[in-house]
């Protein structure tokens, strides 16, 4: 199947910690683990449409042809593979995937096809349908190592790790040069705790593939697992020698330096860990925890807040994945971006924002408040101003007060308090500034009014004037 897209492992195992509130079943954390192995990449960004899914859930691998005008079709397989092949290598199952079909139900549908069909299925969420087309291919072409592999991947989705193994056998039967193989091997006997055994099998691997840095990765885990940290530093640190771009390695190395009683040098691999893969919740706890070690507790709550500040991005990247059209969605995840103050995130999320609804007050109140933070008093005062064009908004009036107070508008600032029903220090500073300016140009009446509304407000603003 050169040169077209196929089932690709991410076969790389890598320590996963807890929040304090709560710990994992080990054997749920497994299957995630197997899980995260596994993609399926397209030669595009085009995903399967449910139109495909619905197809398929009438076309099982044992379905007949129906009707007379399909048993007497008669179809060019080769010229139909052809087209098969080029639609999915671009990515494009809608068109793929009803080709398929009728060489299937013509019967003549060669084995590359089914396991092309098996690919599509499993990119759809179909894999125990995938399973049966990549079968009915293997039943055609007994001995195609890779699509033992293939199907021992498809057999880890569904947790049947026994057939999984026995497929990666078979592949390495085939194929006893065949790498990836051995380290899928290896991850199941990972998987059921055969440690030993996953090391010879990943000895077997680096033996065929001297700079595959997963399967270093993976023998070092099994040696953490054996609680052999030295020889697990090692196969880490020979990872990362071979990729430094290789984030696994440093933070699996991190952790069993923790293990070892080298937290400090442990935290600089889980901060290399943290600036090449930022949006990795592990990595900030197992940091965190690396730092509580050595008694850092205030650098440990940063790393825990840091840790539940990416977990809340996650989750909105989720939500506007399934919702890509909620404006809303995307100003929260703005909010939490302008929270680290990464404003230029921020601004992207706000500008999509704008693009599904012009007239969302809060997209212009978010903007303000980013120009506040960045001391742009001025656009603050204009985004603020559009968002209370389409109606009464507290928070535009609150944040415009604020932004006048910043530019010494104390007339607008306290009208805009007054609006938004501010009563807080803020706006007893803001009558104190008013009166001594009263109080300089004369009016005496009016500087006295405006210091009693603010020593009502605080009465310990004066002081906070004089410091």
């Amino acid at each position: 199947m050169s040169g077209v897209c196929r089932i690709t492992p991410i076969t790389a195992l890598e320590v996963v910690p807890q929040f304090r509130d709560g710990e994992t079943p080990m054997r749920y954390f497994m299957f995630l683990l197997l899980c995260s192995m596994l993609i399926v990449t397209g030669c595009s960004n085009s995903t399967p449409t449910s139109e495909t899914s619905q197809t398929d859930s009438k076309t099982t691998e044992d379905s007949e042809p129906n009707g007379a005008a399909e048993s007497s079709m008669v179809i060019d397989a080769a010229e139909a593979m052809g087209k098969i092949k080029s639609y999915y290598k671009e990515g494009n199952y809608k068109a793929a995937f009803p080709l398929l079909d009728q060489l299937h139900n013509a019967k003549v549908c060669p084995p590359e096809g089914y396991a092309i069909r098996a690919q599509i299925l499993d990119h759809s969420g179909l894999t125990t349908q995938a399973i049966s087309s990549l079968t009915l291919a293997l039943t055609k072409q007994r001995d195609n190592s890779e699509w033992h592999n293939m199907l021992g991947l498809l057999f880890v989705k569904t947790q049947n790790i026994p057939m999984a193994q026995q497929a990666f056998t078979k592949a390495v039967e085939l194929d006893p040069n065949y790498s990836k193989a051995y380290n899928n091997r290896g991850l199941m006997l990972v998987a059921i705790k055969e440690y030993d055994k996953a090391i010879a099998d990943f000895d077997a691997s680096i033996l065929k593939s001297p700079k595959y840095v997963d399967a270093y990765n993976n023998r070092g885990y099994a040696y953490l697992e054996l609680g052999n940290f030295e020889k697990a530093v090692e196969n880490f640190s020979q990872s990362i020698k071979i990729d430094p771009e290789y984030v696994k390695g440093y933070n699996n190395r991190g952790f069993a330096l923790t293990k070892m009683g080298a937290p400090e040098q442990a935290i600089a691999d889980f901060t290399v860990a943290i600036e090449k893969s930022p949006y990795e919740v592990k990595h900030y706890l197992h940091r965190r925890d690396a730092y509580q070690a050595i008694g850092k507790l205030e650098e440990a709550n940063q790393d825990q807040a840091a840790a539940q500040w990416v977990q809340q991005v996650l989750v909105l990247v989720r939500q506007i994945q399934r919702n890509p059209k909620d404006p809303a969605l995307f100003v929260q995840r703005a909010e939490l971006f302008a929270k680290r103050e990464k404003f230029e995130e921020a601004n992207k999320d706000l500008e999509q924002a704008l693009k599904l609804d012009d007239t969302m007050s809060a997209i212009y109140v978010a903007q303000a408040s980013i120009s506040f933070k960045q001391k742009n008093y001025q656009a603050a005062v204009e985004k603020c101003t559009k968002a209370l064009e389409f109606g009464e908004n507290f928070d535009a009036n609150s944040l415009r007060g604020d932004a006048y107070m910043a530019l010494g508008k104390l007339d607008q600032a306290i009208t805009d308090y007054q609006s938004a029903e501010r009563f807080d220090n803020a706006v007893a500073m803001a009558y104190w500034k008013r009166a001594e300016t009263k109080e300089n140009g004369g009016d005496k009446a009016g500087a006295e009014k405006d210091k009693a509304t603010a020593l009502q407000l605080d009465p310990e603003v004066e002081k906070r004037v004089i410091k």
